[in-house]
């Protein structure tokens, strides 16, 4: 039964830090638009992710994301391959991603 309407996808935005090779913190700003799923689809895939890599999940889930650029700084467009790639990378990339999705697919509470 659906009650509200709630949009397919949610589009939201991953910061993380790491350090260069002179312990200095680098900032990793990008946007990743995502299928939503429900607390019903995330808890199973959760239950049922047990021996799943959480990047296999992002991979199912992630549609594209912007603002991500290369060394040259030329955006980088979205495949699984690069997706796969940049947290292969940056090791903690992907539950940096995933729990930020977590956080904006639902509700919040409002002040």
């Amino acid at each position: 039964m659906q009650i509200i309407k709630v949009s397919d996808t949610v589009r939201f935005p991953v910061r993380c830090t790491y350090k260069d090779e002179a312990g200095t913190d680098k900032t990793l700003n990008f946007s990743l638009v995502c299928q939503r799923l429900t607390q019903t689809e995330i808890s199973a895939k959760l239950r049922d992710s047990v021996d799943e890599p959480i990047l296999d999940v992002l991979a199912e889930i992630v549609h594209e994301w912007e603002g991500l650029r290369d060394v040259e700084r030329k955006p980088v467009p979205y495949s699984e391959d690069a997706l796969r790639a940049v947290c292969d990378q940056l090791p903690g990339l992907a539950g940096v991603m995933w729990r930020t999705y977590l956080t904006e697919v639902g509700a919040k509470e409002k002040n």
